[in-house]
């Protein structure tokens, strides 16, 4: 059992170094491509280069996707997701890229600097919040445990995780909210400054604000039907039998508590 959970807490790690990839590289990326082809509307863009940004938004939700799928994978105490419930996740956060992602582009057409004060004042609430939360991710190694709340603060301003055991309910309800605000104020700002407004604009405004929406929607659908917590054992993914058993065993062991992250 120790080489199933070594080989699989292994994996949890690369799929959080996919997350933070896609998060620092992937998703600025995707931007400038998104950037380029709406400023120089003269460029001879072909069929490629949009499937490109296709590609780099869902190699994007993947990676969010994938870091809590193989994180419940890894974990004794945390039932596997379904396959229904894992559609639905992918299905969650696309949308809700898809509005995050909309936003900022608009924003920054107007002025860059608008957008990077935004993101600042974001990351630095996601930094107080990591610094005060009581984490424990290298166990008493005080650098590499504050290395790793940074990394985790710069994530949050893409994407929600789970920094601390137990429900996260709350939490995820706070930070989309507080993202959805950002984003409805990022679009507010593109609108009120446009020299011009083409006949697409309400559509743009309408993608933002109703991708947040059906997002949010899905995701109290996910929460109440389809998440692992709510039928732990029944949940766990027939892909990984070996360790799947391992896991059926310990959830249902007796015990006083047991912390499931409600991701």
């Amino acid at each position: 059992s120790s080489g199933i959970n070594a080989e699989y807490g292994g994996r949890r790690d690369a799929a959080f170094l996919r997350l933070v990839e896609g998060a620092l590289e992937a998703t600025p990326q995707l931007l400038l491509q998104l950037y380029i082809i709406v400023k120089h509307t003269k460029l001879d863009t072909t069929w490629y280069t949009y499937l490109s940004v296709v590609i780099s938004f869902f190699s994007v939700v993947w990676s969010m996707t994938s870091y809590i799928n193989e994180h419940r994978a890894a974990s004794y105490n945390k039932a596997s997701l379904s396959v229904v419930g894992y559609g639905l996740l992918v299905l969650i956060k696309c949308l809700m890229c898809l509005g995050r992602i909309t936003a900022i582009l608009l924003a920054v057409t107007i002025s860059g600097y608008m957008v990077l004060g935004v993101l600042s004042v974001h990351w630095l609430s996601c930094l107080v919040y990591v610094a005060v939360a009581r984490t424990h991710f290298y166990g008493g190694l005080v650098w590499n445990e504050w290395f790793f709340k940074l990394i985790s603060s710069i994530t949050l301003v893409l994407v929600f995780i789970n920094i601390v055991e137990g429900k996260s309910r709350v939490r995820w309800a706070l930070y989309h909210g507080y993202t959805a605000l950002q984003n409805l104020a990022m679009v507010l700002y593109w609108y009120f400054n446009m020299a011009n407004h083409p006949w697409y604009t309400n559509a743009l405004i309408g993608l933002v604000v109703g991708s947040t929406l059906l997002g949010s929607l899905l995701s109290l659908l996910y929460y109440r039907f389809f998440h692992p917590s709510l039928t732990p054992v029944m949940h766990l993914s027939k892909i990984r039998p070996p360790l799947d058993r391992l896991k059926a065993k310990h959830l249902e062991e007796p015990r006083e508590a047991m912390h499931v992250t409600t991701i």
